[in-house]
């Protein structure tokens, strides 16, 4: 209360303020070490999104300028925005000397928020007598207090030393780690003779799909070693990829601990100097092993600096990459409870039950048994998942964190170590075709010091045959990359897409976007086949190649890569076996990208006639161009109610959902009511270079599936999305059994034109519906077939 009421004195105490502007004689003697410090407060009861817009030019178009987003959560806040960091859309940097003006707005303005001040600061060097350097590119972004030490600087040396700037497109990057220099055999540091503490930071944070993986790499100084690494790649897969996987979110968590600190990946040593450059050799088999970001030197007899350095940075994580409010707290009780004991399921289905846990202040790790559901001596397959907590970011590109447990994973749940947060148990039941009608019991047991929790379920089998789904209905999928980055395991990484594929025919997604592999040799041709011959085997419906036909092009040209996929689509022809929509455009309003596509569909029209071509069209500008494709995937930004899908698809044209938020609607109940041919939901495994950290790219990491050490484990860990659409595939398969029986039962005819009536026809509508009526909608259904 006190803090409230002290915001709330200060807000009126300070001008509340529409925006804040820098001029162009405010913007003189700006370098790339300077910051951009911003303050407000924010008393609304939701987030707000501010605006930095900086011209270097008169009058930019909105493609020419920097555009930085900040989403604020409540309560007062300082941003800190390196001037070095301002870049256009497209990645170019600003140039710092011909700034024309900063303007600071709030996207969605409202009463109760107000920014107070924007001001430059050029900070002063760390201290008397300590040298800073921070590594990267000319122009990057230079942590305040230390000085830019580049290529040309003279005093690296290395036959591959290669400038690495991470944060070109990052919406916001700690400026001493997102930049770097690789390829450093030797770097001489000028220091004065004495006693020196030297710190190195040496991780190179990667982007994309891409995190650098040295195994092996040694650093001396003068002659010393200072650091050593020897890892197999299973090693580094368990303890780097994958070293951020088991930690814990808990309402004390900060964005510094989990992602800034990473203590593991620097190193501090001492030294003497005789006044001869300190030599540091670096070395491994490749130039990822001799990357530097950062180098800290301070006397011996002055340690607090790099102290002082650590909290400076911790503050601007905590600033800039906040936490949003938590939504749950522990209620300090053990317990185990589940507001739906028995579930209605038709053999060929599947059925997901959740279980609210909470271990209170137990300690210790809780040892988990299900009992699977059993009638007759008949047993039902179940396995269950546990939620662990993580951080996201609240939407793509936003820099406000949240907490949320749709992360699930499987095995062994974690120690205990004070007052446990809750948990989900999620029971997912995989019914048999030939499952016998019945109630079958199951029960669900946890055992922890002193205490043993159990909740008993059931699983009514319902004697109902359900129609297959007969649209396609699932998601995008790359392949598990951490694998094919090594030799040693790049054979196994083909095992791990099957063993996804056939998780994925499990839960009854009948689509797929897939890790087709760019057909433009031999080798690849043939994997391209196998993968289509797999997926036909397997059942999915059918399948889009969402990147070969762009690559193939970008690679051999677009006639060339017509006559590939003609030759692709004769051997399925062959086969009798369905073949792929080609992906031809993406987004194709976006400037820079119509020429591309067109050119494509000329030459495919011409020289692979028989070829579907597919386009991703977000914006109602795309509409001009519905008459190149066979296939248009459709969100949101384009129109998806039932009738803009109507129109699209005239001319024999197939449209399919893409992306859209609430899966088990667009999967279920909205696919039926607007007639869409298909859904895909973005995106399997994108995680972007360390999969288990939200920050480290220009959007959050995107996974359905998430990475393991093993190619194939027992049960993966995954997003709880998958379900979701899981659930909206059964859903429509009532609808189609429904259908059926409307034929000649007057009761199912009576319900399915009510269904009609109450499903929605537009997506804004059907957002409002919540998974309870999707819910009492299907056992409506379920009624008529007990």
């Amino acid at each position: 209360m006190k803090h409230w009421l002290l915001s709330l004195t200060l807000m009126l105490c300070t001008p509340a303020l529409a925006d804040l502007r820098l001029d162009k004689t405010e913007l003189i003697d700006i370098s790339q070490t300077s910051m951009l410090l911003i303050s407000g407060n924010n008393l609304t009861a939701s987030d707000v999104i501010i605006v930095i817009r900086a011209d270097d030019t008169k009058n930019p178009g909105y493609s020419d300028r920097a555009n930085i987003e900040r989403v604020i959560p409540q309560g007062s806040f300082e941003l800190q925005i390196p001037f070095a960091s301002l870049r256009t859309p497209s990645g170019r940097q600003l140039d710092l000397n011909k700034l024309q003006q900063i303007i600071v707005f709030s996207g969605n303005s409202e009463r109760g928020f107000a920014l107070s001040n924007a001001r430059i600061e050029t900070p002063k060097p760390l201290g008397e007598n300590v040298y800073a350097w921070d590594l990267g590119p000319v122009g990057s972004a230079i942590w305040p207090g230390f000085q830019p030490l580049t290529i040309k600087s003279g005093l690296l040396t290395g036959p591959g030393l290669n400038a690495i700037d991470r944060g070109a497109r990052a919406q916001a990057a700690d400026a001493l780690t997102i930049d770097g220099i690789r390829g450093i055999e030797s770097a001489a540091l000028p220091l004065p003779a004495g006693n020196w503490q030297i710190t190195l930071w040496l991780r190179d944070a990667g982007e994309w799909e891409y995190l650098p993986h040295p195994l092996q790499r040694k650093i001396t100084a003068n002659g010393e070693p200072v650091f050593t690494q020897n890892m197999s790649p299973t090693e580094w897969i368990e303890n780097v990829y994958l070293g951020r996987r088991n930690v814990d979110i808990s309402p004390n968590s900060s964005s510094w601990t989990h992602y800034g600190e990473r203590k593991s990946d620097r190193v501090t040593f001492n030294i003497s100097s005789d006044g001869n450059p300190v030599i540091l050799r670096l070395s491994g088999k490749t130039t990822d092993a001799q990357f530097m970001s950062g180098i800290l030197a301070v006397p011996q007899s002055n340690p607090l600096i790099l102290d002082m350095l650590t909290r400076q940075r911790k503050v601007w994580w905590e600033k800039n990459w906040p936490i949003a409010n938590w939504k749950k707290w522990p209620t300090g009780q053990p317990r185990l409870q589940t507001n739906t004991t028995e579930t209605n399921v038709a053999p060929g289905t599947s059925a997901v039950l959740q279980f609210a846990f909470e271990q209170g202040n137990i300690p210790g790790a809780p040892m988990v048994m299900l009992r699977q559901p059993v009638l007759n001596g008949v047993s039902i397959p179940a396995n269950w998942h546990w939620s662990q907590w993580q951080l996201t970011r609240t939407h793509l590109s936003s820099t406000l964190l949240e907490a949320n447990d749709d992360f699930l994973r499987y095995g062994l749940m974690p120690e205990n170590e004070g007052v446990a947060m809750p948990r989900r148990m999620v029971i997912r039941v995989d019914v048999p075709t030939a499952t016998p009608p019945g109630i079958y019991h199951g029960e669900l047991f946890v055992m922890m010091q002193g205490k043993s929790l159990k909740a008993p379920f059931s699983i009514n089998v319902v004697n109902a045959s359900l129609p297959d789904m007969t649209k396609p209905v699932g998601i995008y999928l790359e392949p598990s990359v951490h694998f094919g980055w090594f030799k040693e395991l790049a054979a196994i990484s083909h095992q791990a897409t099957l063993c996804d594929l056939t998780f994925l025919r499990t839960l009854g997604l009948t689509g797929i976007s897939p890790p087709y592999p760019t057909p433009q040799n031999t080798e690849a041709l043939q994997a391209f086949e196998d993968m289509s011959i797999t997926l036909n085997k397997m059942g999915f419906r059918e399948s889009m190649a969402y990147t070969p036909a762009k690559r193939l092009t970008q690679s051999l040209g677009a006639g060339n890569a017509a006559n590939v996929v003609a030759n692709i689509e004769q051997q399925h022809q062959q086969r009798l076996q369905s073949t792929p929509y080609w992906s031809i455009a993406d987004e194709p309003s976006n400037p820079g990208n119509v020429d591309l596509f067109k050119d494509m569909h000329r030459q495919f029209s011409i020289f692979a006639p028989s070829a579907k071509l597919a386009g991703h069209l977000n914006h109602d500008k795309d509409r001009e161009y519905l008459s190149m494709f066979d296939l248009i995937l459709i969100n949101d930004g384009y129109g998806v109610d039932k009738n803009e899908i109507q129109q699209a698809q005239r001319d024999e044209r197939k449209v399919w959902l893409y992306n859209l938020p609430n899966p088990r609607a667009a999967a279920g109940f909205y696919l039926w009511q607007s007639d869409a041919d298909g859904f895909l939901k973005w995106h399997g495994r994108m995680p972007t270079a360390d999969p288990f950290d939200p920050t480290d790219g220009r959007e959050y990491d995107v996974q359905f599936l998430y990475p393991s050490k093993e190619p194939c484990p027992e049960e993966p860990d995954i997003n709880i999305t998958l379900y979701d659409i899981m659930e909206g595939i059964t859903d429509y398969r009532w609808v189609l059994w429904l259908q059926n029986k409307a034929q000649t039962n007057p009761d199912a005819k009576r319900l399915l034109t009510q269904l009609k009536r109450d499903v929605p026809d537009t997506w804004e509508a059907m957002l409002k519906v919540t998974p309870q009526q999707m819910e009492t909608w299907r056992q409506q259904i379920i009624q008529l077939a007990q």
